[in-house]
């Protein structure tokens, strides 16, 4: 997988979810220096962040948010752990598991937890 920097979207979902953390260690994050790999995921947004530590393994979810997409359905997000409590995915899927069209303008749109469905 090739690696890159966060999209200015990436980077506020990033500052928004880690916002919400109740763990004030991670607002102290410099997000612009983190670097992702896009995941295989059908186009729903989904990012692993790159590390030199080899065989990671999910941890724990740290952080939860949701957006609506421009058609409408909620795209749900997770900022998670690995098991030594370092980030390692962002996960992000639309709830049609549908792709995603784009990401959000303000942290106004990234809502606290999971979407309730109407």
């Amino acid at each position: 997988m090739t690696s890159r920097p966060l999209l200015p979207g990436e980077i506020l979902i990033m500052r928004t979810l880690l916002d919400h953390a109740y763990e004030p260690r991670w607002k102290a994050i410099n997000v612009e220096s983190l670097r992702v790999s896009d995941m295989d995921d059908g186009g729903m947004g989904s990012l692993l962040f790159e590390t030199t530590k080899p065989d990671r393994m999910f941890g724990r979810t740290l952080s939860e948010g949701w957006f609506k997409d421009e058609d409408g359905f909620p795209v749900m997000l997770c900022l998670n752990l690995d098991k030594e409590d370092d980030i390692f995915e962002l996960d992000s899927w639309k709830v049609d598991f549908s792709p995603r069209l784009r990401l959000p303008q303000s942290q106004a749109e990234i809502l606290s937890g999971l979407a309730k469905m109407d």
